[in-house]
């Protein structure tokens, strides 16, 4: 029973000290989470104007914004931003064909414009575009499938540019998150 006991102590003792030298060793490095970068002081209360109140685009910013810890307001008045969706277009092309000349691989293209202006009409941020592509793969034997990944591949290109547009953003704010 003694035996076993000293034996437990020698295995605790190394477990522990391997530990500490690893979280020594990694915080050591430099390596830390970048985190959400904070926006610009003066977008705190932001109104979104897009070509249509509805578009899923609209929504996408507006949880992105959210995130970040600005409030989104549907009152231009009311706000110290404002968010322009300058454009929004998304288009499908057909990369290749087989024999019989049907499609068979899809580049689906996402398109934005955006700037950021105060409320009192100084440009905060320039005018962006950003653009952004992926490729579908049509399967002929799961067309519902190949729809629903199709759709899939239009909300992830949307939410990456909106992410894009957020770091974008930030930058012109000249701040980062520690």
């Amino acid at each position: 029973m003694i035996g076993s006991r000293s034996l437990c102590w020698p295995v605790k003792t190394l477990v522990l000290s391997l530990l500490a030298a690893a979280l020594l060793l990694s915080s050591g490095c430099g390596f830390q989470l970048r985190g959400a970068t904070p926006l610009p002081a003066q977008m705190a209360i932001t109104y979104i104007e897009g070509k249509t109140p509805f578009d899923p685009l609209n929504n996408e910013f507006r949880s992105a914004l959210e995130g970040r810890g600005a409030q989104v307001t549907g009152e231009r008045e009311a706000a110290t931003a404002i968010l322009r969706i300058l454009e929004n277009h998304t288009s499908t092309e057909v990369l290749t064909v087989d024999s019989a000349g049907k499609a068979e691989e899809y580049e689906i293209r996402q398109t934005i414009r955006f700037d950021v202006i105060s409320a009192d009409s100084q440009v905060l941020v320039a005018r962006q575009s950003l653009s952004m592509n992926r490729y579908l793969l049509y399967v002929r034997s799961n067309v519902l499938g190949t729809e629903r990944e199709s759709e899939l591949i239009r909300k992830e290109l949307q939410r990456s540019l909106v992410n894009l547009a957020m770091l974008r953003i930030a930058a012109a704010g000249g701040r980062r998150a520690d």
